[in-house]
């Protein structure tokens, strides 16, 4: 006999004994106790054959372990979005003030530390009719899921009838926002008399 067939069978005999399987399951373990990360290639076939000598059914092939120290890139994704456009009084009246605040929200994964502008922009009912626009800017940092509202107080309305109102984050693009998608929201009043 060989020394390579005395090394197959002390393997085989081995890798079919449950002192040995538990000895590769508390290797596994450490390794990733000390790694954090471990990947096992595991040989489910029937056997593996060597110079015609059976070697062992259902092996583990090899490993591949992470490197250490490496951490995954930390998320830049800016969104800011408006969530609500709120009134008050709900319905206005010809030639009173009324308040209009627009909520914006951070729905990104970055802190927003950069001033921007949200801008309202009141539309009225009527042809060849100009809206009004009115901005306002948010100096507060604000963390990912944190909101801000801005208030706009109008001072007067001189038509009745619908007024739809647009909100806009970063109506001056300073934030590079990524999600453009949720940047407006828009809202319809009734002006009375």
């Amino acid at each position: 006999m060989t020394f390579s067939n005395k090394y197959l069978r002390m393997v085989k005999k081995k890798s079919e004994s449950p002192v040995f399987e538990i000895f590769v399951v508390l290797a596994i373990v450490a390794i990733v106790a000390i790694t954090g990360q471990v990947l096992i290639h595991f040989d489910g076939r029937a056997g593996i054959t060597y110079e015609g000598n059976d070697i062992a059914a259902n092996a583990i092939t090899g490993f591949a372990m992470a490197e250490d120290g490496v951490e995954e890139p930390e998320s830049t994704y800016v969104d800011v979005g408006v969530v609500k456009i709120n009134v008050n009084p709900p319905s206005p009246i010809i030639g009173s003030p009324f308040e209009v605040k627009i909520t914006v929200a951070n729905q990104g994964h970055t802190t927003l530390d950069t001033p921007f502008y949200v801008k309202a922009e009141l539309i009225p009912n009527g042809e060849n009719v100009k809206p009004t626009v009115v901005n306002s800017v948010v100096s507060q940092i604000l963390e990912p899921d944190e909101e801000a509202t801005v208030l706009f107080r109008i001072a007067a309305v001189t038509k009745e009838g619908p007024m739809k109102i647009i909100g806009t984050a970063d109506s001056t693009l300073k934030l590079d926002d990524q999600n453009p998608s949720n940047d407006q929201r828009s809202k319809t009043i009734i002006i009375t008399s």
